[in-house]
């Protein structure tokens, strides 16, 4: 079994990751996704995959988060605007 900690061993790599994913560009997130995908492709059986897998993981996990937020705030939006328009408020 592969050892998840990766690094100082105490499996504070993977919080770190995440939040870390919080500073990227979007183009950034993808990137590291793309890349680590073909790292795995090229060589499945490198000890780092599992790794990569998880950097796909905790990347997509934020483009995911970005993309709820925006919808979010454009619900906000849309429903503030119909409120806005029935009780006469510009």
């Amino acid at each position: 079994m592969v050892d998840a900690n990766y690094n100082d061993g105490t499996g504070k790599w993977h919080s770190q990751y995440i939040a870390n994913t919080k500073n990227l560009p979007l183009e950034s997130l993808k990137y590291i996704a793309k890349d680590c995908k073909n790292a795995i492709d090229a060589m499945p059986d490198n000890p780092k995959a599992m790794q990569y897998w998880d950097e796909i993981h905790y990347c997509s996990m934020e483009i995911r988060r970005r993309q709820n937020e925006v919808k979010s705030k454009n619900n906000f939006m849309a429903l503030w605007n119909d409120n806005t328009t029935d009780t006469g408020i510009t």
